[in-house]
């Protein structure tokens, strides 16, 4: 069974190369690519990830493929031109691109030239309805709806939920690959084009005569699910981002039909108090709904000694109208949570089939740990907000750290020479402070201050 985890979303992406850029890479002259938010050129962050042109994917980096057989991505692309472009349901990028890409598709395929899509973490949970999904099953079932939703020709692969394919491509919610027949990279970019991608596929072989237009592949119109009723149970509203945080479901069996979403202030991330959302929404993907003549859905929380949770324990308001899909959300305050425990929660609801032939009770638990979900991604208005500010903790470094510590193969908390990827070696001089031929937090931490220092200087 894969081991849950799922992480991020694409502002902490683009904020955080912004950031990482200062420190890792140079342009001509010895300048650096740091000012007015993220100014490097295509692939920049897909290098501070280690990937650059004519390098190849880990070896042990594996996929699902279109049969849901965990395969290694390398026996993919063995011996074809292969395009590889990352996304998902809920992501604006890739539901504005993936037309472009399927047209390419349709001129390209035949030149022996094999396309993939790659299902990932949903970049904006709750958008057309759909939620992070906790087993793979539910990811392959993520991807039927793709295919008959966006009515998309070129096949799925599916990353596991450890989210392993998403996290070496540098957490990019809709990136972009050519790879040789080698495996080597030939062309990348952050943000998948159709354009661009025919740019690069015309220069390895040639313009195609009487290229396809988006309008002769007749893909259907984009339109959120439908759903019984909206609007019966009134929504908190926050004027805070909150920060997603990782859950871990007991995975035994049952069906989630309803997901939970936990999120928290950034005074409750720093210093373990402040308020945490709990979102009990349901999933789509099982097409059930709230039965309002039963009892509404309750939840009880387990605190570890010293943490205190006000309410501990609560339901949902009872509602007049029969059926309904609004999420039930609580607000709990927090206090003295410490990073290295965890808090337990108990959730008990009805679940109802959309055609109202079954209703099953449902018991099930959650550890909840007080860890930023690097893969959780943004909620639109509460958990990311538009124009790249979603999120801004004053934690920089800690969050830049998060996403070094993925190269610490040796686990020992540090980054050495030989572990650094390509970009990292050219300013490792730099960022080793105390010249002891390792990097940690707390030299992270001081280079941050001084990229901080730089910019107000430059104000």
């Amino acid at each position: 069974m894969e081991e849950f985890a799922m992480k991020y979303y694409y502002s902490f992406a683009r904020r955080l190369a912004a950031l990482t850029l200062f420190l890792l890479v140079p342009i001509s002259g010895g300048a650096l690519v740091y000012g007015q938010g993220f100014q490097g050129g295509p692939g920049q962050r897909l290098q501070l990830a280690g990937l650059e042109l004519g390098s190849s994917l880990p070896d042990d980096l594996a996929v699902f493929d279109v049969g849901q057989n965990k395969v290694k991505l390398n026996s993919l692309l063995e011996g074809h031109y292969t395009v590889l472009v990352s996304g998902c349901l809920t992501c604006p990028a890739f539901l504005r691109s993936y037309s472009g890409v399927e047209a390419v598709h349709r001129d390209y395929a035949s030149q022996d030239v094999q396309f993939y899509y790659l299902y990932k973490a949903l970049a904006h949970p709750e958008n057309n309805g759909y939620v992070q999904v906790f087993t793979i099953g539910e990811r392959f079932a993520h991807i039927e709806d793709a295919k008959m939703r966006l009515g998309t020709q070129i096949p799925w692969l599916a990353d596991p939920i450890s989210n392993e394919v998403t996290n070496t491509f540098g957490t990019t919610p809709n990136s972009e690959f050519i790879f040789d027949p080698d495996g080597k990279i030939v062309h990348m970019q952050v943000w998948s084009s159709g354009r661009q991608l025919r740019t690069a596929l015309e220069d390895l072989f040639g313009p195609v005569g009487d290229p396809t237009k988006i309008s002769d592949l007749q893909l259907p119109e984009v339109i959120p699910l439908n759903s019984p009723t909206r609007g019966v149970v009134e929504s908190i509203n926050f004027s805070e981002t909150l920060i997603p945080i990782l859950i871990d479901p007991t995975i035994d069996g049952t069906t989630y039909y309803v997901k939970l979403r936990a999120e928290v202030t950034d005074a409750l991330l720093r210093t373990g108090s402040g308020q945490m959302y709990l979102g009990f929404h349901l999933d789509p993907i099982h097409r059930v709904h709230w039965n309002n003549l039963v009892d509404p859905i309750s939840y009880d929380l387990t605190m570890p000694t010293g943490t205190t949770v006000t309410p501990s324990s609560g339901s949902a308001p009872k509602v007049e109208q029969v059926s309904d899909n609004d999420p039930r959300e609580f607000l709990v305050d927090v206090t003295d949570w410490r990073s290295d425990d965890s808090i337990t929660l108990s959730v008990n609801y009805y679940a109802c089939d959309e055609d109202d032939r079954w209703c099953r009770a449902v018991s099930q638990n959650y550890t909840i740990q007080l860890e930023r979900d690097l893969f959780g991604g943004g909620v639109i208005g509460r958990s990311f907000r538009g124009g790249g500010r979603g999120n801004r903790s004053g934690d920089d470094a800690g969050l830049a750290w998060q996403q070094m510590m993925r190269f610490d193969t040796s686990g020992d908390g540090k980054i050495s020479m030989e572990e650094a990827p390509d970009p990292l070696k050219r300013r490792f001089g730099d960022m080793d402070i105390n010249n002891d031929r390792f990097i940690d937090e707390q030299e992270m931490k001081q280079m941050i201050g001084r990229m901080r220092g730089g910019r107000r200087r430059g104000r």
